[in-house]
């Protein structure tokens, strides 16, 4: 009876010994994927402002404000709020739209060239502010979404869609970096 009881306890003490480690780097990992993101503690809620547009596409305002209520919410931790009562404030302004060849190739036969390949590029200036401290959280003067697109087969809508995709992560990313 000793003997089996002993080779209990040793069995228990591997398994102990397997399973503190494994418990203690899943809590590790949970905790890293928590603190590396979202907001300081005190902020729990955001409105986002519509974005001042500077450029000559009157749509992009609206599609970049969908694409930040749709995902900046969530991946910073928070919820949205009427602007009175939210903890922070996302504002800003797009500054520029372009939309250039990026490549092309001489067409055969003549004096002209085929575009293969354009990009779209969107850039903004954005604040987030802590409303009730009054104190900019995050602030970017000067961030470049960039999207292709083929003109052959796509329109600037697939560059654009793409460039504001790019502008969305560059924004989440700046964001919680400060946490």
């Amino acid at each position: 009876m000793t003997l089996n009881h002993s080779r209990r306890t040793s069995g228990n003490r591997a398994y102990v010994r397997l399973f503190i480690p494994l418990l203690c780097a899943a809590l590790a990992s949970c905790y890293t994927l928590r603190s590396g993101g979202g907001f300081p503690s005190d902020i729990h809620t955001i409105f986002i402002q519509t974005f001042e547009n500077s450029t000559a596409q009157f749509e992009l305002d609206q599609l970049l404000g969908r694409k930040l209520q749709e995902k900046l919410p969530r991946a910073l931790g928070v919820r949205v709020a009427g602007e009175g009562n939210a903890d922070a404030v996302v504002r800003g302004t797009i500054t520029r739209y372009d939309d250039v060849a990026q490549n092309y190739r001489p067409a055969s036969g003549s004096q002209t060239v085929e575009v293969l390949q354009h990009q779209v590029q969107i850039t903004i200036s954005i604040q987030v502010i802590d409303r009730r401290k009054n104190l900019l959280l995050w602030e970017s003067q000067s961030l470049t979404g960039r999207g292709d697109y083929q003109p052959a087969n796509q329109t600037d809508t697939t560059g654009r869609e793409q460039a504001l995709n790019n502008l969305l992560q560059q924004i989440i990313d700046g964001a919680q970096s400060q946490w």
